[in-house]
């Protein structure tokens, strides 16, 4: 008994300063110039929105790393991870450069909604998720099969 009360002791106390130094990073979010973005989000950007004009850049400093959020004149938004690697390109109302879309997702968004546009990509946890120009939002796993369906 004294052992399981010890270790409730101890998780209750790591999750309070988490959260107490979660709150405290949280309300450390800054706004960054673009020389600050790490390499690889500069060569993506380059790559794929060049004739983008950048509104603002948001670094999102949290515990476990830092997002970097990149909006555009346009409307356009990115978020990279801390390494640059890219997590959400969400071009409101264009559509998403097709080189970022994988071959199958593009395939079955062809062939199931062809009068509709990628305005959204996003991957985490292993899925991909995509929004149309409809509304519909799309999830595929690792294996771009779908797996969920919201409207």
């Amino acid at each position: 008994m004294k052992t399981i009360t010890t270790t409730l002791l101890a998780i209750m106390t790591t999750i309070s300063v988490a959260f107490a130094a979660n709150l405290y990073i949280d309300n450390n979010d800054r706004p960054i110039k673009y020389d600050e973005l790490p390499a690889k989000a500069k060569s993506f950007i380059s790559t794929h929105f060049a004739s983008e004009e950048v509104s603002h850049i948001i670094l999102d400093k949290d515990i476990i790393e830092n997002d970097y959020t990149v909006s555009f004149l346009s409307g356009t938004k990115l978020e990279f991870d801390g390494k640059g690697e890219w997590k959400e390109v969400d071009c409101n109302k264009t559509s998403v450069p097709e080189a970022l879309i994988p071959q199958q997702i593009a395939e079955y968004v062809k062939t199931n909604y062809p009068h509709n546009a990628i305005t959204e990509i996003k991957r985490e946890h292993g899925n991909t998720e995509i929004k149309l120009n409809g509304g519909l939002e799309l999830t595929f796993n690792n294996r771009y099969r779908v797996v969920d369906i919201d409207d």
